[in-house]
């Protein structure tokens, strides 16, 4: 599936949503009003555990290789883990090295849950879902908005604080603070320091205490949000009028001519700028917002997150991925706009 979400045996997608707004993928369960942690783990059956068992061999026919003496041989430096749903069934998940500890999905949202204040109405969760047959969990939990220059172009922002952990020995433990533009679902970077909007623990010994660090590293949340809208209304007092030359400078630097590049080559590129010069310019940008260094970093954005040439999964695994090519662009285009000042 191009979205990876898990299905049930039964064919039900794995992934639950706010019934305010559907996904685009249009799968999964709509849950309205009651967002608690157990509805959305139950409606995304996501209320899987996770169990660590020994690794045995087996022959080719999935046989157990014994001992003379009949006991089965293990394999001593590799654990596994299983998927155990509700009913009793197990699935195998992925082989893991014998440092690895379970976290089970609802430790994990709890844990989010009590940081961001969920659970008193501050917060609430807004979305859940499974891949690759129950070894990565994600959730979404919406902090409310952000609403740059209310007196102005009064443009919102959302808050969404993204959990993620696996069960593969790969994914670590995630939770990450983004920002999600209301009319366009557009990630907006504008150049944070990563170290202040992500938190990462392995699955180790120490995931324990790693996670109850995460307390001190998400309440800088609260700071983030004061320096984004400084940022954000830093870039509306940039002028970046089509006569100024200046998206010119902007997208000359992202997508440079270069001398050794080939016909097709310059088409795409001569492209890539036509399309995000039609996007800085219609009702959801400078249209709406004006001639400014945010219409056009919101531009930028809104096409390596939805008009790029890939696969709408790929893109939107990028936007919330702090070392992608598109997320290093934005940080690029960030810099290169606010030079202009």
């Amino acid at each position: 599936m191009a979205h990876d979400l898990d299905s049930t045996s039964d064919g039900r997608t794995r992934f639950a949503y706010a019934g305010h707004a559907v996904p685009w993928h249009r799968l999964g369960t709509s849950v309205r009003e009651l967002q608690t942690v157990d509805a959305m783990l139950e409606a995304a059956y996501a209320d899987y555990d996770v169990v660590l068992t020994k690794v045995a061999a087996v022959d080719d026919n999935g046989v157990l290789i014994r001992n003379t003496d009949g006991t089965p041989v293990i394999i001593t430096d590799s654990r596994a883990t299983v998927r155990m749903d509700i009913d009793g069934t197990f699935s195998p998940l992925a082989t893991v090295g014998t440092r690895y500890e379970v976290r089970q999905n609802r430790e994990v949202l709890e844990r989010a849950v009590a940081v961001v204040g969920a659970s008193k109405g501050d917060a609430v969760i807004d979305t859940c879902g499974v891949l690759r047959n129950g070894a990565r969990f994600f959730s979404t939990i919406d902090l409310g908005a952000i609403v740059i220059d209310p007196a102005g172009v009064n443009d919102k922002i959302g808050r969404y604080l993204v959990v993620s952990t696996g069960h593969d020995g790969v994914w670590p433990i995630r939770y990450a603070n983004t920002d999600i533009r209301a009319v366009c679902n557009n990630t907006v970077v504008l150049g944070l320091q990563q170290a202040q909007r992500v938190f990462t623990a392995r699955h180790t010994r120490n995931v324990d205490f790693a996670m109850d660090d995460a307390r001190t590293v998400l309440n800088l949340s609260t700071a983030w949000s004061e320096a984004f809208t400084k940022q954000a209304e830093d870039l509306l007092r940039i002028n970046t009028s089509p006569s100024t030359g200046r998206i010119d400078r902007v997208l000359g630097a992202l997508y440079p001519e270069r001398a050794t590049e080939t016909e097709r080559q310059r088409r795409r590129r001569e492209g890539i700028v036509e399309v995000i010069r039609a996007i800085y310019m219609n009702d959801k940008n400078a249209a709406k917002f004006g001639h400014n260094g945010w219409s056009l970093v919101n531009a930028i954005g809104e096409y390596l997150d939805h008009y790029r040439e890939s696969t709408p999964q790929e893109r939107a695994t990028a936007s919330m991925d702090d070392t992608s090519h598109a997320t290093r662009t934005k940080l690029q285009a960030y810099g290169l706009v606010l030079s202009l000042r």
